[in-house]
């Protein structure tokens, strides 16, 4: 990344300090995908998270049925990032488009990251809700029996025991999806490549260390999306274990 480093086959490499760290740093497009990148996780990670609780509250007892929903929520985890954006593209062009009369997500520049959103969130809120199943599963009944005694109701038991006793459950798929949406790679590349608004921060470094034949700014820029990654994982993780209460 101190380097002016053209190819990955190339063995020249002539020393050029920070210069890559300043130009990239006002570089409109870099500056772009970067935006686009943080729309992108912020949203997947809300989404994610919030249907997955909301399941998890709906299924965290055990019966051959809640059993069977939750299998059939997990499935897309198990699905290829590539395969999964892909089959989203035919169900945007194919059935919502028919159905509905709107247009594919995929194809408006104002709309495309909020269509791959939702592939991200579809992939992955069953992996959400089953990290919040087992923090359910793991709260003692011996607290609800308690606020039964003192007159609680849903509202308080869900506010004072249930989100307090499960927030380590929050750091971890917070921390993860965090880092999966920043290095956000598959999706866009697979049905959006050639948008320049779904372009992420993980696209920008692929096209120019492979694309662009700028080894040494594609490297440049992996190394300050890692040191952002990096910095924001330890910031939530703080703050969220800062919350976190002893059963």
């Amino acid at each position: 990344s101190f380097t002016n480093w053209k190819s990955i086959i190339s063995v020249n490499r002539e020393f050029i300090g920070f210069k890559n760290y300043t130009m990239l740093l006002t570089n409109q497009y870099f500056l772009n995908d970067f935006k686009h990148t943080l729309h992108f996780t912020c949203l997947y990670i809300l989404g994610a998270n919030i249907i997955g609780l909301g399941m998890a509250f709906l299924l965290w007892r055990s019966s051959r049925l809640n059993n069977f929903v939750r299998t059939l929520a997990f499935m897309p985890f198990t699905v290829a990032l590539t395969s999964a954006a892909i089959v989203w593209s035919y169900v945007y062009t194919d059935i919502t488009t028919p159905l509905l009369k709107i247009p594919s997500p995929l194809g408006i520049s104002s709309q495309v990251v909020n269509g791959l959103v939702i592939i991200a969130i579809w992939r992955d809120m069953g992996y959400c809700m089953l990290i919040f199943i087992a923090a359910l599963q793991s709260i003692p009944y011996d607290y609800y029996e308690a606020a039964h005694v003192e007159g609680a109701n849903w509202w308080h038991e869900t506010t004072h025991i249930t989100i307090p006793m499960i927030v380590p459950a929050f750091t971890s798929n917070i921390t993860l999806l965090l880092a999966w949406g920043l290095r956000c790679f598959d999706y866009p590349m697979a049905v959006a490549r050639n948008m320049s608004a779904a372009e992420t921060t993980a696209m920008y470094i692929y096209n120019n260390i492979f694309g662009f034949n700028k080894a040494g700014l594609g490297q440049t820029a992996a190394i300050i999306v890692t040191i952002v990654l990096v910095l924001l994982t330890q910031i939530v993780t703080r703050v969220l274990r800062r919350l976190e209460v002893e059963a």
